[in-house]
C-alpha cells in the first residue's frame, strides 16, 4: 500500500448485484458519510457470492488501501459466504456471537419461530475478529487487520448497514484518518455540454491548491460542477475560486447548490408573487408536473393545458393547421402561449411543442423542440435535443422550458 496517498474502497457481495436485481446504494451512502469527514471514496467493486472472488477482492483491496468496507454475505442463506471466506484467510474457526444469539431467540419466540440450522447462521463470526453490533438486525458485523488495511464486514441490508456503519466504522475510520473538513459549492447548468465546462474549467484547475479539486456530474440534459475544497486552505480563497467559477459560468448556470430547477422556478415565483400557466404538446404535461412536486407550487402554479392532438389544440384554444407540420413550430408554440395567456389570466405561460420521435419532418429531426414563454415579453426558442429516446427528449424539452421561464422571472 501506498503509505503517502492511504485510500478507502468498498466492496459490495451479492449475485443479485451483478444480474441487476439491485443496485450498490450501500457505497452511495459510505461516500457521502465518508465525503461530510473530509474523506474521499476511492474505489468500488461488486464480487459474486464466490469464496475465490470475494477472497482475491480482499486481497487486492488490502494491498492499496487503508480501509475496506465489505457489504453482503452475512445472513442465513446459502450463498452467504463472507464469515467462512474471513475464517480461511484468517485460519480461524467460526463461532456464535452469543449475545446476537440471545437476541435472535427472542426474536423467534415472539413470532413463534423455530430456531433452525439456517437462522443460526447468521450469528456466526470468525473469532479472530472484532464484532460489529447490529443494532438494527440480526446479523453482527465483525473487522480485523489485514495488512495495513483495516477491514469491516457489514450486513447488504442498506437500514443495517447504515446503522452500524454509523455507530462503529465512522468512529474507526476517524482513528485511521487525519480528518481535515472538505467543503464544496456546486453549480447547475443548462445548455453546455460536459467537454465545454470542462474547457472552460482547465486554467482553474491548473491553480487549484493540492487536495482541493472539481467534480463533474451529467444528469441529462444538465452538467453540474462541484468544486470541493479543503478547509485548512481558508474561507477567503475557497470564495475568491467560487467567484471566478461564477463568472465563467454565468450563462449557463441557473443555481449554486442542490436545489433542482423546478425548484428554482417555483422559489421565484413564489418570491416575485407571480402565476403560471402552461401550455404543453411533446411532453405531455411533464413541466406541470415536475412543478407540483414542490411543496408550496399551488401558491403559484395556475395549471396547464396537455393539447397533444391537433384537434385537441383546435377545440382548447382553436388553432388550426392545414398541413399537420405545421403543429411543431415556432407559430404553433407563441400560438399556444398566446391563447394560454388569455385563458388563465396568469402573468407568466410557456409553451412547448417537438418531435419526440419515431416521427419527425424533413428540415427538423426527432429532438427538435420548439419554446415560447410570455410575461411582459415574448421569448421563443428552438432547440434540437441530441437524444432519440423519447423519455430523455421530453425530459429535456421540459428542462428547457423550465430554463427559459427562469430566465424571463430573472429578466430586468
Amino acid at each position: 500500500m501506498n503509505s503517502s496517498n492511504p485510500s478507502i474502497e468498498t466492496i459490495a457481495i451479492g449475485d443479485e448485484l451483478l444480474v441487476g436485481k439491485i443496485s450498490d446504494t450501500n457505497s452511495q451512502f459510505v461516500a457521502k458519510q465518508l465525503f461530510n469527514l473530509g474523506l474521499r471514496l476511492h474505489r468500488s467493486t461488486v464480487v459474486a457470492d464466490d469464496l475465490n472472488d470475494i477472497t482475491q477482492a480482499l486481497q487486492e483491496s488490502s494491498e492499496r488501501s487503508r480501509a475496506i468496507i465489505v457489504f453482503g454475505g452475512l445472513g442465513p442463506t446459502s450463498d452467504d459466504k463472507t464469515a467462512e471466506c474471513v475464517a480461511k484467510i484468517l485460519k480461524c474457526k467460526i463461532v456464535e456471537h452469543i449475545p446476537s444469539k440471545e437476541k435472535l431467540f427472542s426474536y423467534l419466540s415472539k413470532r413463534g419461530r423455530e430456531v433452525t440450522s439456517a437462522t443460526l447462521k447468521q450469528i456466526l463470526y470468525p473469532e479472530a475478529t472484532q464484532v460489529i453490533i447490529n443494532p438494527k438486525g440480526l446479523a453482527p458485523g465483525f473487522f480485523f487487520k489485514m495488512g495495513e488495511a483495516t477491514a469491516f464486514f457489514l450486513p447488504g441490508v442498506p437500514m443495517e448497514m447504515e446503522a452500524m456503519f454509523l455507530e462503529t466504522v465512522i468512529p474507526e475510520i476517524r482513528k485511521l484518518f487525519q480528518v481535515s473538513k472538505l467543503w464544496s459549492q456546486t453549480w447547475r447548468c443548462l445548455g453546455i455540454h460536459e467537454s465545454q465546462v470542462q474547457e472552460l474549467m482547465n486554467p482553474i484547475e491548473k491553480k487549484l491548491p493540492q487536495g482541493c479539486y472539481l467534480g463533474y456530474r451529467t444528469f441529462f440534459p444538465e452538467n453540474h460542477l462541484t468544486l470541493y475544497w479543503r478547509e485548512e486552505f481558508g474561507e477567503v480563497k475557497f470564495k475568491e475560486f467560487q467567484s471566478e467559477i461564477r463568472e465563467v459560468l454565468k450563462a449557463w448556470s441557473y443555481t449554486e447548490g442542490d436545489r433542482e430547477l423546478e425548484q428554482v422556478v417555483v422559489d421565484e415565483l413564489v418570491r416575485q408573487k407571480k402565476t403560471l400557466a402552461l401550455a404543453e404538446s411533446c411532453t405531455g404535461g411533464l413541466t406541470v408536473q415536475r412543478l407540483t412536486r414542490i411543496a408550496g407550487a399551488s401558491e403559484v402554479i395556475w395549471g396547464g393545458f396537455t393539447s397533444y392532438q391537433l384537434d385537441a389544440k383546435n377545440k382548447m384554444f382553436g388553432i388550426q393547421f392545414s398541413d399537420p407540420k405545421d403543429a411543431v413550430s415556432k407559430d404553433c408554440s407563441t400560438a399556444l402561449a398566446r391563447e394560454a395567456k388569455k385563458k388563465s389570466g396568469c402573468d407568466l405561460v410557456g409553451s412547448v411543442t417537438g418531435y419526440m420521435g419515431p416521427a419527425a419532418s424533413e428540415t427538423d429531426p426527432v429532438g427538435t423542440v420548439y419554446l415560447s414563454v410570455l410575461g411582459k415579453m415574448l421569448n421563443e426558442k428552438k432547440i434540437i435535443l441530441p437524444t432519440s429516446d423519447r423519455l430523455r427528449a421530453q425530459w429535456g424539452a421540459s428542462s428547457y422550458l423550465l430554463q427559459m421561464l427562469l430566465q424571463a422571472l430573472r429578466q430586468k
